[in-house]
Parts: C-alpha cells; structure tokens; sequence
C-alpha cells in the first residue's frame, strides 16, 4: 500500500485529493493547521486510511513532528491564496517560508516523490496564452500571490539540485466541491444580491475533482523538475458569475468596466483597513479579474491524461455540494 503526506488536506483542493488518494488505496496523513478543531475530522474519514495531524508549514520542527519517514510521495497543497495587501507577510511566511520547509522535511525524511502545487500565478501576467516555456513576470508583478508562488517554486527547484524527487502543477482557477471561500463565495454574493457588478476579465477553469486527479497522475507519470499547467475552459469571469446564477435561479451582475471595479476595489480597501479584515473586493481582485490571463493545458493532456471539465458540471458541483452542507439557501 502506497503512503502519502498531504498539507493543508482540510482545505479546498486537500479534500479533493484525499478522496482520490483513498479510492487509490493509499494510506495518507494529512497535516493541517485546523486538524485540532472539534469536527474537524470529514465524516468519509473515520473509517478510512487517514492520519489526522495538527501542524503548521511555517514551523519546521512542526513538520518535522508530524511527517513520517520513508514516504511514496509528499502533496504540498498548503498556501495563502489571499489578494489582500495587509496579508502579504503572512503569504510570505506561508507560500515561500512553508514550502522551503516542507522540501527540507520532504528531504530529510527521504520521501520518494514531492508533488508541489503551484499556480498559473507564478508566470505572473503574460501578454499571450500561458505556457509551460513562458517567461515570467510574477517577481515584478503587484499581485503578491504571484511573487510569493513564484519564489515558492523556486525553493522547490533548490530541493531537485539536492536531490529531491518534484514534480510541479499550476492550476488555473479551480472549482468543484469542498470549497467554502473561494468561487463559493461568489455564489453567496450572488445569492444575497451583494456583488453587483461582473469583472470585465477572463481566464482558465478547472476542475477540482480533475485538478486532484492530476496530482496522483503527476506521482506516477510526471517527470521531475517539469512544470503542468492545467487550464480546460477559456472563458469570461462574467460567463461564469452568470452560470451561478442560473443554478441559483436569480438574475447575473451586471458587467462593469475595470475603472469602476478597481474605484470600488480601493474604497473597500480603505474600509478594510478600519476593520482589519480582508474585504470580498481588494485591489489586487480587481486587477486580476479585469485581466486575460489563459493558459495551454496540451502538456498535461498528453503526458498525464488531463482532461477539460465543462464550466456547468463543475459548477454544479460546487453549487450542490453547498446546498448539501446547508452553506446556500
């Protein structure tokens, strides 16, 4: 039976991989920061395969104490997707800091595989359809997520020149089920008629279930130090925001232009800054939905069997999974 490590497996794409994993047949420890949370255990893991430990990526010695040794593979899904200025630190610390750590304990426990999850953030803006040979421009990009996924695949590739087994996926925008704060959260705006106005961007969706896939994929045919974009839908941000809003039965936001979705953007920035929480529109939101940003997924798709999601079914799930844990009305 095959053993893997997986951070931040409570989280969105976590969950996803985890049940994938166990209908593999793995056995599989997953660390996450929540683990000592009173129902913090998903009900489909009581009776499987899994080892539920409290840690924290940004404390070496934590991942030291709960990393086993001898693994088949560590997926390295933990990070900060925050787009909030006030949060670039603690990004930092989590997507640079973290991952630096996980590829030293990946190390020093001598893990047979290390499959990282990037982002197609880390090739940062490009003025064309995103490959895997793009250039990038995340080091002088505004957005700090785009640094900070940069830098972090750059600790990975200092682990590969000591020896380490990588493998590295960069997702587009992922949705499926098991998200709370994610696209979720643009289905509860929708439903409250709190977003009114739709981005006038565009860019490339994936699925969760698919993007999970992808990471056993990338374990058993993945080639070390090789980078896979996973994109499948090219679309408009106002395509899907109205896609929600069919399965919710309530009319779409209206699109806006960038002027006025980055002027609301800053104002909900000055208001977060008396609140000290992150707002549901920061500046960095605004500059990244009212871009283009796509990418070419025909790597994946001939070297680990990728495949594109249609936008509806993995909205669907994402919408009945919500109705199902009582999150949507």
């Amino acid at each position: 039976m095959k053993t893997a490590f997986v951070s931040g497996g409570l989280g969105f794409l976590g969950r996803n991989l985890v049940e994938q994993l166990l209908a593999d047949q793995w056995r599989v420890t997953v660390m996450d920061r929540d683990a000592n949370l009173p129902g913090s255990t998903p009900d489909d893991w009581r009776e499987a395969k899994v080892t539920l430990v409290q840690g924290d990526i940004t404390n070496r010695h934590s991942c030291l104490k709960a990393m086993p040794e001898d693994l088949d593979c560590v997926f390295h899904i933990a990070a900060s997707t925050s787009h909030w200025k006030r949060g670039d630190e603690l990004q930092d610390r989590i997507n640079i800091d973290g991952t630096r750590n996980m590829v030293a304990v990946a190390l020093a426990k001598k893990a047979r595989r290390f499959v990282h999850t990037s982002s197609i953030a880390a090739y940062g803006f490009q003025p064309g359809l995103v490959t895997e040979q793009s250039p990038s421009t995340a080091p002088t990009a505004r957005i700090n997520y785009f640094r900070s996924k940069h830098k972090a695949e750059l600790e990975v590739r200092q682990g590969i020149s000591r020896g380490l087994d990588a493998v590295i996926l960069n997702p587009a925008n992922i949705i499926g089920r098991y998200d709370r704060v994610s696209w979720a959260r643009m289905f509860k705006q929708i439903a409250d008629g709190s977003l009114k106005a739709a981005p006038p961007g565009y860019g490339s969706f994936c699925d969760a279930g698919e993007v999970a896939r992808m990471h056993l994929r990338a374990y058993y045919d993945g080639v070390c130090g090789e980078n896979y974009l996973l994109g499948g839908v090219d679309t408009s941000f106002a395509e899907v925001m109205a896609e929600m809003a069919r399965l919710l039965g309530c009319s779409p936001p209206k699109a806006a232009p960038a002027w006025i979705l980055k002027v609301l953007a800053r104002v909900s920035y000055w208001g977060s800054l008396l609140t000290g929480k992150e707002p549901p529109l920061t500046p960095e939101t605004a500059e990244l939905t009212s871009a283009t940003l796509f990418c070419d997924s025909s790597k994946a798709m001939n070297e680990l069997g990728f495949r594109a999601v249609p936008l509806a079914d993995m909205l669907a799930d994402s919408y009945q999974w919500l109705r199902s844990e009582g999150l949507l009305e």
